[in-house]
């Protein structure tokens, strides 16, 4: 079963829904007087007040209903639409209850309690399905828009595009397919695998250039010629002389680290 967007039982989902679904019925009961008011001795001179406290009468219950229902789904990763459904249905048959019993007693209990019930439950679902309706939109559709963004935050973050010196676009590759940069004259050369291959493209641009490219990607800086892939470094090797960061990748060159370079490489492993 579909779960309710994050924002439906967040802060701002709970007071829209507390106030919201009371302030429409009370403006639509205020621009048009319903038949439940004639016939019995409900004058028109009082009518805002009515209205008013039939205001009061579902803001209680919807405030009551949804503070339960929120604590009750507090450590719930996740809520169906199928409950939510329930409580909006709920909340109209106790806000229809409370409300046929308000109106019974101001009309002097000119007809049975029933009766104010049938005609209070006939309006009050009318009235209070719109706004459910319309926030249930307004919630699924900033999900979608939240998702939809979150796809792209992701989508960027996980390639990393190369540019020449001109500004062109050379070369987008998955950030973990990366396996390191060097700088190579006029040329910075990538290495990265694709299809479980090695692959090299030689991009004429500079190290300087490319460097807020790799960092923002996260590659770090291991050697003043040379960008490598964090997670693609299986351990660092030390000889006589020289520092190389040894790749997971069969048959990868070593990639130099100097000593410079070598504690902030060292400290990801």
């Amino acid at each position: 079963m579909f779960q309710l967007p994050k924002d439906y039982l967040a802060p701002r989902g709970f007071l829209l829904h507390v106030f919201g679904v009371p302030l429409f019925v009370f403006g639509l009961l205020l621009l048009f007087k319903p038949i439940v008011f004639q016939g019995f001795e409900l004058t028109y001179s009082r009518y805002s007040f009515h209205v008013t406290m039939i205001f009061c009468i579902i803001l209680v219950v919807m405030l009551i209903s949804r503070s339960l229902f929120l604590l009750a789904n507090r450590k719930s990763k996740g809520v169906a639409w199928g409950p939510c459904v329930l409580l909006c249905l709920i909340e109209v048959v106790f806000s229809s209850g409370f409300t046929a019993l308000y109106l019974w007693l101001m009309s002097g209990k000119a007809d049975a309690y029933f009766w104010f019930f049938g005609l209070s439950l006939l309006y009050l679902f009318v009235l209070m399905l719109v706004p459910y309706v319309i926030l249930d939109f307004y919630f699924l559709l900033v999900d979608r828009d939240n998702q939809i963004l979150d796809r792209e935050r992701d989508a960027n973050k996980e390639k990393i595009r190369f540019l020449d010196e001109r500004d062109n676009l050379k070369l987008v590759v998955a950030i973990d397919a990366v396996l390191y940069v060097q700088s190579d004259e006029n040329y910075v050369k990538v290495c990265y695998l694709e299809d479980g291959e090695m692959k090299f493209c030689s991009i004429r641009t500079t190290m300087k250039r490319v460097e807020e490219i790799c960092t923002r990607g996260g590659l770090i800086r291991c050697h003043r010629s040379y960008f490598v892939n964090s997670v693609r470094v299986q351990s660092l090797q030390k000889d006589k002389e020289f520092t190389y960061a040894m790749l997971d990748v069969p048959n990868a060159s070593r990639v130099p680290v100097s000593k410079n370079y070598y504690d902030q490489l060292a400290v990801l492993l």
